[in-house]
């Protein structure tokens, strides 16, 4: 059982997430707003982001164990691969194999479009590490 298929990840789905993406999306240009689809358990959020000089096409996905479990980000605009890229173009956003209290996701204080600030705040530093071939963030320890 998950997000949608449980009382609980409904009710959070209708009083907190879906109302935050609403929010998002009031007088954004149609091509910077988040879209929602159901595939499986899974609801995935699909929107663009640009950053600095390049626009990527981003995906999100609640699995069906959001909130306790971050959220997943990947990039469907082809990247060069760098250090902070894991499999499938998959952002390396979250404390990786990190415990509840140690990551740097809190269910309590976040909604899926702190992921969406997080991916745009990775694209940036990754356009950094693009021109300069450093990470301009302290790693993730």
């Amino acid at each position: 059982m998950g997000l949608l298929d449980t009382e609980t990840g409904k009710r959070r789905l209708l009083t907190v997430e879906i109302p935050v993406v609403e929010k998002y999306n009031e007088g954004r240009d149609p091509e910077y707003r988040i879209r929602l689809a159901r595939v499986g358990g899974t609801l995935v959020l699909s929107y663009a982001l640009k950053p600095g000089h390049n626009l990527y096409q981003i995906e999100t996905r609640l699995l069906s164990s959001y909130p306790t479990v971050p959220p997943e980000s990947r990039v469907i605009t082809p990247l060069k691969h760098c250090p902070h890229l894991l499999e499938g173009q998959t952002l390396c956003l979250w404390r990786q194999g990190s415990t509840r209290t140690t990551s740097r996701w809190d269910p309590s204080r976040f909604t899926c479009i702190f992921a969406v600030q997080a991916a745009w705040r990775w694209l940036a530093c990754y356009e950094i590490w693009h021109e300069t071939g450093e990470w301009p963030l302290p790693e993730a320890k």
